[in-house]
């Protein structure tokens, strides 16, 4: 079903449940109306408000115009006295126009824009589905190249001439080629021309070379390629480019957590949102955004503005009082959109109010930009500068969290703390550049070789922690050994010389520890162990 599907059938539902919707609202009334109490207007009003924003958001025209005159009236009566008696005749006669209402079809109204045919985020591929080639007619050299980057986890596959790989990128386009210049059966010229149609097709180019003069790299610019190495091409770095021009570190779509009390409008906006790649967690009870927290990290909250007991302004300040999120971008909507209001919101410590009739392109526009600058906040303040990874605060949470959890839910998780053999080696004999790279070289490895669900963070200087939650011990086992042989595999190069680095590591699971911190202290003991019994393997106790 595609969105604007989906969306007229979420409106269909509306308009079927609305004239009982309406019913409610003037049952409320009659009972205000035999028994005049404040906290009965408050309860109307605003659910005449709720109303007016449903009726905003699914382009109910008609019925708006009769609950903008009622909501205008009972918001003047809010802090009145009780009325006389031509105002409530005055109100009895609107809510008898919005009962009828219900016997006339309302005109139709566009749900989604035709712009919004064009999402403007795309969720990025699970690592594992992207597709590498590499066209290097040297059997040794492509061999080499592919060895290589197979141990980082890439889908790598290798062709002797450029006619080979034609046969399969005309039918199944790679994700990125690595494609050498010096090739039996096309010219530097004919492989430049073929490499700007692959970038317009979304195929990432990288030139190999044995050239590095300013000619030859004028005419990769001017073909439009995307990187340009000369051989040998140093492996760390071909990786880290990989990753950047690819995304790879972009495993999570952006995360919203909204909040409405009406069920119409949750759907209708989560609807909205997910179409374009978003991952939404709504609700209609603001008691469940502190539970809902321990399990998902918002990169924005939408909160609506009128609600019964709790309102999108308290909900937005309890939100500011948690330290986590005391920078995350905060939006509110209502179908009053005032300049009092606004201005109540941002005092309240939210960002911006969006009217509930705000275009559906511009209101998606919005929320992605919000959203995007929430994660990158989020993202700065919990990553490692250097290797992207968390840092040692955030994999502690995480830890802690997953822990809990498995213990809550009586699943299992694995924390194994992991230390990279005799770095202070490394860098005193290569220098810190030399140390560098072989930290972003393992952060790369395991971006790439664990899963979207599995944490993993930068513990201190060489010592690394990763948590793989709901694993059982022989498989999370068999993964961190892979990661380890992998890694053993690396051939670094510091100013022209070659080494190696492997890594020592200490596991632990949750189902043979009583308290979080015997975990932390289990692994750290298993580590240890590797360290004295010879390095280059992984220890645990689990029987």
């Amino acid at each position: 079903m595609s969105l604007e599907e989906s969306l007229e059938q979420l409106k269909r539902q509306y308009l079927h449940a609305l004239p009982d919707k309406k019913k409610q609202i003037i049952t409320l009334w009659i009972s205000l109306r035999k028994n005049w109490q404040s906290h009965m207007l408050s309860a109307v009003y605003r659910e005449v408000h709720n109303l007016k924003g449903s009726c905003e958001t699914f382009g109910l025209t008609e019925t708006k115009d009769i609950v903008d005159r009622l909501e205008l009236q009972l918001k003047n009566l809010l802090d009145a006295p009780a009325p006389e008696l031509p105002v409530i005749k005055g109100l009895d006669t609107l809510f008898h126009q919005l009962l009828q209402n219900n016997l006339r079809s309302e005109p139709a109204a566009p749900v989604v824009e035709a712009q919004m045919q064009q999402s403007p985020y795309k969720p990025t591929k699970a690592r594992h589905e992207y597709r590498i080639a590499i066209v290097e007619d040297d059997s040794n050299v492509g061999a080499m190249i592919t060895k290589q980057l197979h141990e980082f986890g890439f889908n790598v596959q290798h062709f002797l001439n450029f006619t080979d790989f034609l046969g399969i990128q005309n039918t199944s386009p790679f994700d990125l080629v690595l494609l050498d210049l010096i090739l039996p059966d096309y010219t530097e010229a004919a492989l430049f021309t073929a490499a700007t149609e692959f970038e317009k097709n979304n195929t990432r180019v990288f030139v190999l070379s044995s050239r590095g003069d300013f000619e030859m790299r004028l005419l990769a610019i001017r073909a439009n390629v995307s990187e340009y190495f000369v051989k040998p091409a140093e492996t760390t770095l071909l990786v880290r480019k990989i990753h950047q021009w690819l995304k790879m570190s972009e495993k999570q779509p952006l995360k919203i957590l909204l909040v409405d009390d009406q069920q119409s409008m949750v759907d209708y906006f989560s609807s909205l949102l997910r179409s374009h790649g978003l991952m939404v967690k709504g609700m209609t009870k603001p008691e469940q955004v502190l539970p809902t927290l321990e399990q998902f990290e918002p990169d924005l909250f939408i909160f609506d503005l009128y609600m019964p007991d709790v309102n999108g302004l308290e909900l937005a300040k309890m939100i500011r009082q948690l330290d986590k999120y005391s920078s995350s971008p905060i939006l509110v909507l209502s179908s009053d959109d005032t300049m009092q209001n606004k201005v109540s919101i941002i005092q309240a410590g939210s960002d911006d109010l969006i009217s509930k009739q705000t275009a559906p392109s511009l209101f998606v526009t919005q929320v992605i930009s919000r959203a995007q600058r929430g994660h990158d906040i989020r993202s700065s303040a919990s990553r490692d500068s250097l290797t992207g990874l968390l840092n040692h605060t955030q994999i502690l949470v995480a830890a802690r969290r997953c822990y809990n959890l498995a213990k809550r839910i009586n699943s299992s998780v694995c924390i194994a703390m992991l230390d990279l053999d005799h770095f202070k080696q490394v860098n005193d004999t290569y220098g810190h550049s030399g140390g560098d790279k072989v930290l972003l070289a393992f952060a790369h490895l395991l971006q790439q070789s664990l899963r979207p669900v599995d944490f993993m963070g930068r513990y201190g200087g060489e010592e690394f922690m990763l948590v793989l939650p709901d694993l059982p011990a022989p498989l999370a086992i068999a993964k961190l050994n892979a990661i380890r042989e992998s890694f053993s595999h690396i051939v670094f190069v510091e100013e022209g010389a070659e080494f190696k680095v492997t890594l020592s590591g200490g596991l632990a699971f949750s189902t043979e520890c009583n308290e979080f911190q015997d975990c932390l202290l289990l692994a750290d003991k298993n580590l240890y162990e590797a360290k004295r019994t010879g390095r280059n393997r992984l220890i645990t106790t689990l029987k």
